[in-house]
């Protein structure tokens, strides 16, 4: 609406700066108009129109609408910002000693939030493998599900996965 103000004044400054310029065709004018009458609304049109597009495109951008979190693991570069080893000792203080991964799981996870944009999980089957899961393991696998998927990581999955396996201490899921 304002846009459409902003399009009506200038078109009528402008129809009277070229009337003033065309009557006044004599060696001697009897209206001059300044510069900056002309300057100073195109620039103030020129800004609201370029923040207007950039609003619009942001708007329009699928990206938009996804967490930050989600974002940043798109735009980071293919190195790895997590170190394994500051990660096993905040699982292994948290959950304590006997703490591990199940790396098919957290892999899986993982994989599945880089390539889909918004990813939902499959509570279904998140919640049938954790009945199946023996009582011992139970937090374990949902530690390796929200890890996969919150930090996105495959290669962390795999290096912890290594370290500190589930598969070695017979969970088995």
């Amino acid at each position: 609406m304002e846009l459409a103000k902003v399009c009506y004044v200038w078109c009528l400054l402008s129809f009277l700066l070229f009337q003033c310029l065309l009557e006044g065709t004599g060696q001697q004018t009897s209206f001059e108009l300044p510069v900056q009458l002309i300057g100073f609304p195109f620039i103030i049109m020129a800004v609201r129109l370029t923040n207007f597009v950039k609003k619009l495109s942001y708007a329009l951008s699928p990206a938009t609408y996804r967490s930050r979190s989600r974002r940043e693991l798109l735009l980071t570069d293919p190195a790895e910002p997590f170190d394994v080893v500051e990660v096993e000792k905040y699982i292994v203080g948290e959950f304590g000693a006997k703490a591990c991964v199940f790396e098919r799981v957290c892999a899986h996870y993982a994989t599945r939030a880089r390539t889909q944009p918004r990813p939902q999980l499959d509570w279904p089957d998140v919640f049938s493998q954790y009945k199946r899961s023996p009582d011992q393991a139970k937090e374990y696998y949902l530690l390796s599900v929200f890890l996969g998927d919150i930090v996105g990581s495959p290669t962390l999955c795999h290096q912890l996965g290594k370290r500190m396996n589930c598969d070695t201490q017979q969970f088995g899921i």
